[in-house]
């Protein structure tokens, strides 16, 4: 399997957990309004958007680079920035996801959570697997994030020995692999639950 394919694979990973906690938030907050609970809600997802908010900032710069032009100006550097600091990203999610445990342990002690009305009930279990699966005990985000950066290194490290060599050819190649993310990476960016995370200050978030 091409590292070009486990990298989209990774992405549309992260991709599906936004989308299920998007689809957790709007049936939960369409039915349970009581202030304090939602705002702890908010509290939880917002973190959880961190994780999201790395993966975007990792590949904003990627696939801002869309000519040649820009391939053989801007290359070069960014990847010296995205070297020196893609460790540390990788280990955003871990540390992101134990804050969220906390977060979501305080809004379990709310009684909201204990309905037994059937909609909610279920969602509320929904919401109990993503955190142990996805989150905390299995951790299969955080996997999912380290997976795709790390790949996503060795992927440009290709790129940039063959750009010394033949600067067409590697923008062919990068412009190939950046062509298969921008879908999902748009999707990451459309679960409007989590926009806010993903999408602002993306400058700040490889950096903090």
């Amino acid at each position: 399997m091409g590292v070009e394919l486990n990298i989209v694979r990774e992405l549309a990973t992260v991709c599906v957990t936004a989308s299920e906690l998007a689809a957790i938030e709007n049936l939960i907050k369409g039915e349970l309004r009581k202030p304090a609970f939602v705002e702890q809600f908010d509290k939880m997802t917002g973190v959880i958007g961190e994780c999201y908010g790395v993966t975007a900032a990792s590949l904003q710069p990627w696939l801002d680079m869309t000519t040649e032009t820009e391939f053989c100006d801007k290359f070069d550097s960014i990847h010296a920035d995205y070297k020196a600091t893609y460790l540390i990203a990788t280990n955003r999610p871990r540390v992101i996801s134990e804050q969220a445990y906390l977060e979501y342990m305080a809004l379990r002690e709310h009684k909201e959570t204990q309905t037994a009305y059937p909609l909610m009930k279920r969602t509320f279990a929904r919401l109990d697997e993503f955190i142990d699966k996805w989150i905390t005990n299995d951790a299969w985000l955080a996997m999912s994030i380290e997976n795709l950066l790390k790949m996503l290194h060795r992927f440009l490290n290709e790129v940039a020995e063959l750009k010394q060599k033949d600067p067409t050819d590697a923008f062919t190649i990068f412009q190939a692999a950046m062509v298969a993310l921008r879908p999902y990476y748009a999707l990451l960016e459309s679960v409007e639950p989590l926009r806010a995370p993903c999408c602002s200050n993306k400058a700040s978030t490889l950096r903090d």
